[in-house]
């Protein structure tokens, strides 16, 4: 057995236990002892949940113990192990390892249909065509599609086949036969008229109306950009509406109706700044268009005043994807910094092979193996700096995915915000709301991560500092006229620590700001993070303690598990950093949470 056989073994060893602790942290307790398709498909969903916040490192943990789960079933079911087998390539499609992607679906697709179910084999199917479409292999791209109707023919599910005649609209689009992208988005939307689904509806007629568009067709485009508007200002539908008034200009131009287009601009804008996802793309084409309307004015310094803000734009959009692919750059860099290692490992074996053949055949052939050594010494010199210059690299990369992470919280917590201004029922309001401060929580982790040049650990004092003011802040109390007493003896701790910490403390201190102070005076808050040092079993103690009336423990200790989402969060964090919560009755309520240092240890 060689070297790098040793190798592979020991990493499958250590990706196995990988898996293994992935477990532990994703899946419920209530779930240890549910069926196999259970928790294969609640971790499915899970990685599906995290690649929609841009965490592809833990959604591919979530794809592949999902995956672990089917195939180490008692009773092991070909529908779930394809299912499972398709979320790891749904992963790699997201990751743009397009070419993995398709092994990956091709593999569920053996497995769904021994299954027998037929939507999900179209669906599968789908899935392989839109990786094609992807890589620009349309003819690939066709001829899984046209698999893919004729498996959805056979389940009679018409939404599947419009839904598959939309992915074929879009491979007709880019073969640049927008005549056939024309009847298919005509029949597609005939379909949803007759249905009455109306966002749906006037959704397909933006394919519509660009594919007129596309054709030469500007009047007609125009027309069906108009009823769109229409729709969407009596629906109060805000994207809809901000789509159309960024596509509409692409009509009007060409038919020289230039102050028209520039008005729609100038809406889109509005709208693009209101808007989060995708926002940069979208000022790419409003900027595009302000520009061309002034080219057609002959007012070529406003235009390439134009044009450079669609450059900008288009280089902030490189940049979203960028950051969407740095999780497979992380990867990457590690399999190169192990193939690094071996080949130093190799080197100095052939070094001390060399040595002993010199010692036994004499000088001359020492000379030639010294000279053999400075060559290796030279190799591993550079590849040494390689890996230097790498990790700083990371680094860099990493202060972005943090800052992108961040920044996406950002968006979840302002369309939290939105979504209760929209609601009408208090429950509902306050339940969005501490949704909202919770996705706060998290994001000030996050900017403490790529603010500094440490991007594993997380200043605890300067963020609980900012966590309780801001929570002081948002539930009315003004500072003169309150308590804050902080007492942070452990400033920093690894990332792993820090974002389950974070949360606890966010609950026990939002608890204590709706319920503790009514009746008091001189409300009063103590947050202290200290270690424990002399104990026999040393770790690290966070207590939470207010002046309020205080909380029955008894009726917590019975209902903590089984209440309010809040209580079953603290103790759900709390198992997940193997900590021992009590909750004490002591001049209000007093929280203490322990950690042992072996948890510390494995974070660090």
């Amino acid at each position: 057995m060689n070297v790098l056989t040793c190798w592979l073994l020991v990493c499958t060893s250590l990706l196995g236990s990988y898996r293994a602790s992935a477990q532990k942290r994703f899946l419920p307790d209530s779930l240890t002892h549910a069926p196999d398709s259970t928790r294969a498909w609640t971790l499915r969903q899970i990685g599906d949940s995290l690649v929609r916040v841009s965490q592809l490192a833990p959604a591919k943990q979530a794809y592949l113990e999902a995956l672990d789960v089917s195939l180490a079933a008692k009773e092991p079911d070909p529908g779930t192990i394809g299912l499972s087998y398709r979320g790891v390539g749904y992963w790699y499609e997201q990751a743009n390892e397009l070419r993995e992607a398709i092994q990956y679906y091709q593999k569920a697709l053996g497995y769904l249909r021994q299954y027998g179910n037929t939507f999900h084999v179209a669906r599968t199917l789908k899935f392989i065509s839109g990786a094609y479409t992807r890589l620009n292999d349309l003819k690939m791209a066709r001829h899984y599609l046209n698999q893919a109707v004729t498996v959805a023919q056979q389940s009679r599910n018409i939404d599947l086949l419009m839904e598959l005649d939309g992915e074929l609209a879009i491979v007709e689009a880019k073969s640049n036969r927008h005549d056939r992208a024309l009847v298919l988005n005509q029949k597609i939307a005939d379909y949803y008229r007759q249905k009455e689904d109306w966002s749906t509806y006037y959704g397909v007629l933006i394919n519509v109306a660009l594919t007129y568009k596309n054709l030469g067709q500007y009047a007609q485009s125009e027309v069906i950009f108009r009823s769109i508007l229409d729709y969407s200002k009596q629906a109060n539908d805000a994207f809809l509406e901000g789509y159309a008034h960024t596509n509409i200009p692409n009509a009007l131009i060409p038919q020289g109706k230039l102050d028209e287009a520039e008005a729609h601009c100038k809406q889109a804008l509005i709208w693009a700044e209101q808007t989060g996802a995708g926002k940069y793309s979208i000022l790419e084409d409003i900027y595009g268009n302000l520009s061309k309307t002034y080219q057609k004015r002959g007012n070529y310094r406003q235009a390439l005043a134009y044009y450079e803000q669609r450059t900008a734009a288009h280089d902030s959009v490189f940049n979203e994807i960028r950051n969407r692919q740095l999780a497979e750059v992380e990867a990457r860099f590690q399999t190169q910094e192990k193939e690094a290692q071996i080949q130093v490992l190799d080197a100095i074996n052939a070094a001390k092979t060399r040595q002993v053949w010199a010692g036994a055949i004499g000088i001359l052939v020492l000379s030639i193996l010294s000279g053999t050594l400075f060559v290796f010494y030279r190799r591993i010199r550079r590849n040494r700096a390689q890996i230097q210059q790498q990790s700083e690299q990371l680094t860099l990369m990493m202060k972005e995915l943090h800052h992108r992470v961040k920044n996406n919280l950002a968006i979840v917590s302002s369309l939290l915000r939105l979504q209760s201004n929209r609601l009408d029922d208090e429950k509902a309001i306050a339940a969005v709301r501490v949704g909202q401060q919770r996705v706060e929580a998290m994001s000030m982790i996050h900017q403490r991560l790529y603010q500094t040049d440490r991007v594993s650990t997380v200043n605890m004092s300067e963020f609980l500092t900012d966590l309780s003011e801001s929570l002081m802040r948002a539930y009315g109390f003004a500072p003169d006229d309150f308590d804050l007493q902080l007492d942070i003896e452990l400033n920093e701790l690894d990332v792993d620590v820090a974002m389950p910490l974070g949360l606890i403390v966010n609950e026990l201190v939002t608890n204590a700001f709706k319920y503790a102070y009514a009746d008091v005076q001189r409300p009063k808050l103590r947050i202290s993070l200290h270690r424990q040092n002399g104990l026999a079993q040393p770790g690290l103690t966070l207590e939470v303690q207010d002046n309020g009336p205080g909380l029955d423990t008894a009726d917590w200790q019975r209902d903590g598990h089984r209440t309010s989402f809040g209580k079953r969060l603290i103790y759900s964090l709390s198992e997940q950093l193997d900590g021992q919560l009590e909750l004490i009755r002591q001049n209000g309520t007093l929280c203490r949470l322990y950690i042992p240092q072996t948890k510390l240890r494995a974070a660090a």
